[in-house]
């Protein structure tokens, strides 16, 4: 009864996060130009010198809105013996303070990711955990993530710019824990082990320095075109 409880306020927050979601997106979503059709790169890199890339591409869909997808994806297997298996992947609506999309701005997000690691306690904001797992001890599962970004854009020139960022919210996750390989999850000494184990956490999930650079949108290309037949 317990855990039908819990999935229940589990799945209450995700259509209440998802109805914010589609009204910040609603409230912001006008006044389309003609530099709609921009489009940008991205790679983080802190994350690319720790072979953990994290790369994404943002299209402005308003004069001063984008909606933005980036994945992070980690090369490593272990680190210091301990297992660290983590890939995510974001779609985030953005509002700038300016319309060439830079200055700070702010970003509503859903998320959806995979890990094997110890738990990250030190990101953690609530609850508060005074303990961390011993050596050998790590979950293993999948998050859905709902929150919110804020950052600052410094362009540059006309293509490339830099963009600082960090974001967070409230992680559900669904896992199994080890240690080594053997399960150490019990449901109780009748049931055995638990098909997952359930937790949610506010926490920081996401930031770094992106490295940007800048299609020229589609429309500026045509006209180029368009003024070479002429001549």
């Amino acid at each position: 009864k317990v855990m039908k409880i819990f999935q229940l306020k589990i799945k209450n927050s995700c259509r209440l996060h998802f109805c914010c979601v589609i009204l910040y997106v609603a409230t912001h979503f006008t006044g389309v130009s003609e530099a709609a059709a921009q489009v940008e790169l991205k790679a983080n890199l802190p994350l690319a010198a720790v072979l953990i890339p994290n790369v994404g591409v943002e299209f402005q869909v308003g004069k001063q809105t984008s909606l933005q997808l980036d994945v992070l994806g980690s090369f490593w297997n272990s680190i210091d013996g301990q297992p660290f298996q983590v890939n995510e992947t974001f779609l985030e609506f953005r509002y700038y303070r300016n319309s060439d999309l830079s200055g700070w701005f702010s970003g509503a997000h859903l998320g959806y990711g995979m890990f094997t690691f110890q738990k990250p306690n030190d990101l953690i904001i609530y609850p508060h955990y005074n303990t961390k797992d011993s050596d050998g001890v790590y979950k293993s599962g999948r998050s859905f993530f709902h929150g919110m970004t804020f950052g600052y854009k410094k362009r540059f020139n006309k293509r490339w710019a830099m963009e600082l960022f960090i974001g967070g919210g409230y992680a559900i996750s669904f896992y199994k824990g080890y240690d080594g390989v053997r399960r150490v999850d019990f449901e109780n000494d009748d049931f055995g082990y638990r098909a997952f184990n359930l937790s949610g956490e506010v926490l920081l999930y996401r930031g770094g320095l992106m490295l940007v650079y800048k299609l020229l949108p589609y429309k500026e290309k045509i006209k180029t075109k368009v003024f070479a037949k002429d001549l």
